[in-house]
């Protein structure tokens, strides 16, 4: 299992006054293995996720994407809040049927590769409120 870091884990979401943020991630599998994960945001203790988008090319055969979040700290998560080994063998948008997911503590979202051998880019959208703890 590697965990791999996306360019947009850092990325700075801004939302002003408005009380709703978008954090986008990004990154392109090749021959990403069963097990592996990509850290795509980091989001601040309080967080409160209203919605994610998982936008994904043709992994390949079999291949499933989970996303969910893994706090920073190393403590622990649900790496499966958002889509639980969501089928990505076709290229596809989907938006997680979930009800709002509360994180109250600095996380990272993951997206954890299953099913088999992936390769091609996986995008993640998430509205989320950044309410403080």
């Amino acid at each position: 299992m590697t965990t791999l870091n996306a360019s947009t884990l850092r990325d700075v979401q801004y939302s002003g006054e408005a009380p709703l943020a978008a954090a986008h991630g990004k990154y392109t599998l090749a021959a990403a293995q069963i097990g592996d994960k990509v850290r795509l945001n980091l989001v601040s203790a309080g967080t409160k996720v209203d919605q994610s988008r998982l936008i994904n090319g043709a992994l390949g055969a079999s291949t499933t994407i989970s996303l969910g979040y893994e706090y920073a700290d190393g403590s622990g998560g649900d790496a499966t809040a958002f889509f639980n080994a969501q089928a990505t063998a076709s290229a596809a948008s989907t938006i997680s049927a979930s009800k709002p997911v509360f994180i109250p503590k600095d996380a990272y979202i993951v997206a954890t590769v299953g099913g088999a051998a992936a390769s091609g880019d996986i995008d993640t959208v998430l509205f989320y409120e950044p309410r403080g703890i």
